[in-house]
């Protein structure tokens, strides 16, 4: 963090914490996305610290719109089939080029108008409200961005009630996300009982860093979806597989322990 970001801290700023525990830990990607994210958050706090409020939405909002990326991509993993289907109706701006099947990075969906992609979610049952709420976040955004003479967040009053919407929105879609990322973390748990990750060893350590962290790009809030799920329904129609089950959720739970993750 730069030294003028140093005199502010994250829960200073209403709603940065939480929109960064919905951001990918430690994510891959063919951009350097760490360094895009530490440079954004760092924007934010020096933004806020000096009261320009509107400048550190900005900020704030591209956060979001990050958020809004590696979601739709994760998506895209977890229900292929209906991905394919829904991205037929997903246009690239004019002129630009886009194999939504075969991205390069998370960021090409920035190649497509920030109002359209959210229809994608309807295919995790976000419903229409919410993905018009997207929409609107975005046209207000643009709003600010114009060179018009006009400051529409001048004080920490309505930065606050800016911020809330945006991760009000970030809640919904995490919501509708719970499902899917526990349908994808119990086939993750099969692959594993099935001797998936023989290359690790014993490390479950390094699949959770490596496979389910790097490898699926999840977040804070997502991999503790996974800590809490419950096994026992997977132990009772796999009993073979109940040891590495149980031993898989103890080294999980140790691990978001020791991270800070839960007490």
């Amino acid at each position: 963090m730069s030294n003028l970001a140093e005199a502010i801290y994250f829960t200073d700023v209403p709603y940065l914490e939480e929109l960064l525990s919905c951001l990918p830990i430690d994510p891959t990607d063919k951009e350097d996305v760490n360094t895009y994210l530490k440079n954004i958050t760092d924007s934010v706090l020096i933004n806020y610290s000096n009261e320009q409020y509107q400048f550190a939405y900005f900020g704030l909002h591209l956060l979001y719109m990050t958020y809004i990326y590696f979601s739709v991509r994760k998506v895209s993993l977890i229900l292929p089939d209906r991905y394919k289907d829904a991205v037929v109706f997903a246009k690239p701006y004019y002129r630009q080029k886009l194999d939504f099947n075969n991205l390069e990075s998370t960021f090409d969906y920035s190649l497509v108008a920030e109002k359209e992609l959210p229809n994608i979610f309807k295919i995790i049952d976000l419903d229409n409200g919410q993905i018009r709420k997207i929409g609107d976040l975005v046209g207000n955004r643009d709003d600010m961005a114009h060179a018009n003479g006009k400051i529409l967040i001048p004080n920490e009053k309505s930065f606050y009630t800016a911020a809330n919407e945006i991760f009000d929105s970030v809640k919904n879609i995490h919501n509708r996300m719970d499902e899917q990322i526990r349908n994808w973390f119990k086939d993750f748990l099969l692959r594993f009982c099935n001797k998936g990750f023989e290359e690790y060893g014993d490390d479950i350590t390094d699949i959770i860093k490596e496979q389910m962290i790097q490898g699926f790009n999840l977040s804070v809030q997502e991999l503790l979806v996974c800590n809490e799920m419950s096994v026992r329904t997977l132990a009772t129609e796999n009993p073979s597989f109940r040891n590495d089950l149980n031993k898989f959720k103890k080294e999980l739970k140790e691990y978001c322990t020791e991270q800070g993750y839960v007490d």
